[in-house]
């Protein structure tokens, strides 16, 4: 199992390292290089990131959706329904026709405009709580499967 380390004296001075620590080892590892049970965070740190920076459309161009129902449920049990019931919902709307591919940032630009996700993503902005919100209440809970603190 991949974990960050943080020295023990940091740790307790600064303790905004314990969460650098979590993002680094999410948005460092692959998929594949993780534990079965560190997967569901990376994959709602990888849904939060990508919605919060361009909307559903652009977290369907960047992420495979055959990881769609696994993070699905992986929203579920960080305690996220609201954003679960929202992907859900975006999911069906990408699946419900198939999709030409996206080869240019012109063309992006274009399909962006059409607005097809815009309800969804401010459906996700309006969710309570955040899904950062959620995330930190998941490495409270389980810090040891993310962050090793080293003894000083």
């Amino acid at each position: 199992m991949a974990t960050v380390t943080v020295a023990g004296k940091d740790a307790n001075q600064s303790p905004h390292l314990i969460w650098n620590a979590f993002v680094e080892l999410l948005a460092s590892y692959g998929y594949a290089e993780l534990s079965v049970e560190q997967r569901p965070a990376y994959l709602v740190f990888w849904y939060d990131s990508e919605v919060l920076n361009g909307g559903h459309l652009q977290y369907f161009q960047n992420r495979e959706i055959e990881t769609l129902e696994e993070t699905i449920a992986a929203l579920g049990l960080l305690g996220a329904p609201c954003q679960q019931q929202v992907l859900r919902d975006a999911g069906a709307l990408f699946l419900r026709h198939p999709r030409k591919e996206i080869r240019t940032l012109e063309e992006y630009a274009a399909t962006a405009l059409q607005g097809e996700f815009s309800a969804l993503d401010q459906r996700f902005y309006n969710c309570s709580p955040s899904l950062q919100e959620c995330l930190e209440r998941h490495l409270k809970e389980h810090q040891s499967r993310f962050v090793t603190i080293a003894d000083d």
